[in-house]
């Protein structure tokens, strides 16, 4: 999997940095190795966001895939109130 910047405007105000904890790294993974990352980052005092998605596989339009996607960040988000 390959990715450019090129064409891409981010356009961020100061405040919306202080909202949200640093992303460190993504990792696209299974479930078990997702339920490791998290027991891990737990450990370290770090955050995750975790979400899945169903991939259709290339060769076989038949099936698709599974694929678990970790956001390590440097602190667990803050909520305020019933979110």
């Amino acid at each position: 999997m390959s990715t450019t910047d090129e064409g891409l405007e981010l356009v961020l105000s100061e405040d919306e940095f202080e909202d949200e904890p640093r992303l460190i790294a993504t990792h696209y993974c299974g479930p078990e190795e997702a339920l490791e990352m998290v027991k891990a980052a737990q450990a370290l005092g770090l955050g995750v966001r975790l979400s899945n998605r169903i991939r259709p596989d290339e060769d076989d339009a038949e099936s698709a895939t599974e694929e678990w996607i970790l956001d390590l960040l440097e602190t667990p988000p803050v909520v305020e109130g019933d979110e």
